[in-house]
């Protein structure tokens, strides 16, 4: 099991996690042989023949957001991949009212909860997978401040570990651009909570998204009315859990 993990946010009012999960080799370099072509195809190459980077920021013409429908396309034609994202609320009375010991530095209480809703957005949806391998955007916010230790000692320190390798990648490189999938998809709900003003390419995307998987809205005004056994089941390839923040929980 390959997981990529990302995060995107507009604002402190709200913490939103991705994760792109590939159960099979087979799907992992069909995605990411597809992609290529996909590129190719567009001409989305630099002048020394590297691929470029799609992204949800980066969606701001006509043809990065064909480029970036076309790769929505892909992964909802993937035969096994799925992605899962949450939602928290996220402010700076939350945080101080995170873990039960006094005196915990902010940046710490941000690890708390990063690594929290973290292994819990992955531990909740690969159920008996052990040594897969996590790989995270290394331009995140999740990074330092005890994030990687407790990430690694949540799901990667031992034998029965869920991951044998934890780690961070360039989503520029080539070798990882399958990650830029789990931006655009992340994107989307981003989007659906702050949309651009004056009809950007991007809402057009995320209204792309909304109508390749039949999904209403990306708001937890529908996501909560299901249950996380009736969202996997109705939405499979694509769905999203709205939790709160974890007040009672320590380092």
């Amino acid at each position: 099991m390959l997981v990529y993990f990302d995060e995107s946010y507009a604002s402190k009012a709200k913490l939103m996690l991705g994760a792109l999960f590939i159960p099979s080799n087979s799907d992992k370099k069909w995605l990411h042989n597809s992609f290529k072509e996909l590129k190719i195809k567009h001409n989305f190459i630099t002048k020394d023949n590297k691929l470029k980077e799609i992204k949800y920021n980066s969606i701001t013409t006509l043809k990065k957001l064909k480029i970036a429908q076309e790769t929505i396309d892909l992964f909802f034609n993937s035969s096994d991949c799925y992605f899962r994202g949450c939602v928290i609320p996220y402010s700076e009375d939350q945080l101080d009212k995170i873990g039960r010991q006094q005196g915990i530095p902010r940046k710490i209480k941000e690890a708390m909860l990063y690594t929290h809703s973290t292994v819990r957005l992955i531990q909740n949806n690969i159920p008996g997978v052990k040594n897969g391998v996590l790989l995270m955007d290394e331009i995140t916010r999740a990074t330092g401040d005890r994030f990687n230790e407790m990430v690694r000692a949540k799901l990667g320190s031992n034998q029965n570990s869920i991951f044998k390798h934890i780690g961070y990648v360039k989503s520029s490189e080539e070798r990882n651009h399958t990650i830029q999938i789990c931006d655009l998809l992340l994107g989307s709900v981003l989007n659906e909570y702050y949309p651009c003003a004056n009809g950007s390419y991007k809402n057009e995307f995320r209204e792309y998204v909304k109508h390749k998987f039949k999904i209403p809205s990306l708001k937890e005004n529908y996501w909560k009315t299901l249950t996380k056994a009736q969202a996997d089941e109705k939405h499979s390839k694509f769905n999203i859990r709205c939790w709160g923040v974890p007040y009672k929980f320590s380092i």
